[in-house]
């Protein structure tokens, strides 16, 4: 059994529990249509899912790898380093390690430039982080999910999100 099967058969089972325990929640008199246990069970849910998710990714990994490959089966752009990357067990590590950086930094402007053009930003930098081909057609997406977010969270839900010092700064001169 690999690590991704018995994680996702983990996932599941913790999000049974967690969605048998938001079961028994009491909603009070004072509950929304929604109640208390409303998020609980979609996140018990939610989890369920991803385990299932990640257990399906883990069987056909299995299933991939006990096929054989031909011998020019390389993917392009492969380079020896990248090889010896992923041999070193290190390749996982650094990923995550270059996501989380680009999390921090993503943190240390939104106050200054404001959380529309810090998302947009964030989106355009982890598409092009992930591989994506620079272009026009990443900062088209990276410019149409900030403004998702801020329809989103501003004008649907009325969370204000921070408009940023800088802009502040220029309305004021």
């Amino acid at each position: 059994m690999t690590r991704d099967l018995v994680g996702g058969i983990l996932a599941i089972l913790i999000g049974a529990f967690y969605f048998a325990f938001a079961l028994q929640i009491r909603a009070s008199s004072l509950a929304d249509g929604v109640g208390p246990a409303g998020v609980p069970k979609v996140l018990g849910i939610l989890m369920i899912g991803l385990g299932i998710v990640l257990c399906a990714q883990a069987l056909l990994s299995a299933r991939r790898r006990a096929l054989p490959l031909p011998v020019d089966a390389r993917v392009a752009g492969d380079s020896d380093s990248d090889d010896a990357l992923r041999r070193s067990g290190l390749a996982g590590p650094a990923r995550a390690g270059g996501l989380l950086a680009i999390g921090i930094v993503y943190l240390l402007i939104v106050r200054t430039v404001g959380y529309v053009p810090a998302i947009a930003v964030l989106i355009i930098t982890a598409a092009l982080y992930g591989g994506a081909a620079p272009g026009w057609r990443v900062v088209a997406i990276g410019l149409a999910g900030a403004i998702f977010y801020y329809v989103l969270f501003v004008l649907v839900l009325g969370i204000p999100l921070p408009a940023g010092d800088l802009l502040s700064f220029l309305l004021v001169r």
